[in-house]
């Protein structure tokens, strides 16, 4: 891993938001650290986690602590353990930091709080543009790994047109890894208040050229768990809006940046999320319903105000189709969401 860019080829900042999910960061790195891209540091934001993990990172990276990845196909990315010790800093996460930090390839920062997806990817990425060398920002899901060239081959995309403000990899599921969770991103239809992913649930040898070509051609956003964001994007378009806490910031961020910068995909990058493991996501939790809708409505708020009723009735329709599968936990959530959005609590 290097600290110092190579020729021509840009610095990369790849940002890794944890909170409470240090085993699923230690799988990430080992990863990461197999990347064949030669310009590159990594910047791992811990949320207040409470369960030690900047203890646990540290030791791992002084090659005192080891965690075997399980048994299967993606063993390969994360095993055996790379060499070590990993030079790092353990940092807070001031307001100014000294630069000369940024020499180390792998910095472990404490943000203070639970600040959320896009809270705890600004910390990071605030950091990373105090480096002069640094061209882009990739912001990756802790509970992904990927493969070796994943990270050059969405260099190569993104570097192909100074239009291209994010650009998105192919993620599969971790646990089924032939299994295609979106292809770059997805679709927004504002009338309809509705979003989908590309590709989702197909399976990756069996994608349709035409659905690989439409999603390179109307990306309308890029995917949370794989986003490498160019340097002019974040300097010209800002930094992650943290109203949300979580969901529906990268819509924000590309509607942000609509007239100035293009969403891209790197169709021949790949990677595999573990997909809601810190969320409850995968279990239709509480949490992660309410939260999804109510970002839902804070965009709508935002962007389209004349569309807010739809927002509302789209809500309604959800909740009842929810209870009529007997999800009456999500069902509960999506109402609640909807009384909170109106009574602005």
């Amino acid at each position: 891993m290097s600290a110092v860019a190579a020729g021509a080829q840009p610095k990369v900042w790849i940002v890794l938001v944890n909170w409470n999910g240090w085993r699923d960061t230690v799988e990430c790195l080992e990863s990461v650290l197999r990347q064949d891209y030669p310009a590159f540091g990594v910047i791992v934001c811990d949320n207040a986690s409470a369960d030690g993990s900047l203890d646990q990172l540290a030791q791992w990276a002084e090659g005192r602590l080891s965690l075997a990845p399980p048994d299967g196909p993606l063993r390969r990315l994360s095993a055996p353990p790379r060499d070590k010790p990993v030079p790092y800093l353990r940092l807070a996460a001031p307001a100014q930091f000294d630069p000369a930090a940024l020499d180390c390839p792998l910095l472990l920062v404490q943000t203070g709080a639970n600040l959320g997806f896009a809270g705890g990817n600004n910390v990071g990425i605030r950091m990373a543009l105090q480096d002069p060398a640094c061209g882009l920002v990739w912001l990756l899901n802790n509970d992904t790994v990927v493969e070796p060239d994943c990270l050059s081959r969405m260099v190569a995309t993104a570097g192909s047109d100074a239009a291209i403000g994010i650009t998105g990899s192919v993620n599969c599921f971790y646990a089924d890894p032939d299994r295609v969770q979106a292809v770059g991103g997805g679709y927004f239809s504002r009338r309809r208040v509705k979003t989908g992913l590309y590709g989702f649930r197909l399976r990756y040898d069996g994608l349709p050229p035409a659905l690989v070509a439409q999603a390179g051609r109307a990306l309308d956003w890029v995917s949370g768990a794989s986003m490498l964001v160019s340097r002019a994007f974040l300097e010209q378009v800002g930094e992650m809006e943290e109203q949300y806490f979580l969901y529906f910031e990268e819509i924000d961020w590309a509607l942000r940046g609509e007239g100035r910068f293009r969403n891209a995909l790197a169709a021949d990058a790949r990677l595999y999320h573990k997909s809601g493991s810190s969320t409850g996501e995968q279990d239709d939790s509480a949490f992660a319903v309410y939260t999804q809708y109510r970002s839902r409505f804070k965009l709508y708020r935002k962007f389209m105000p004349g569309w807010l009723l739809a927002c509302h009735l789209r809500t309604v329709r959800d909740a009842l189709v929810a209870m009529l599968r007997r999800r009456r936990v999500a069902a509960r959530a999506m109402f609640r969401a909807g009384r909170d959005d109106l009574f602005r609590l």
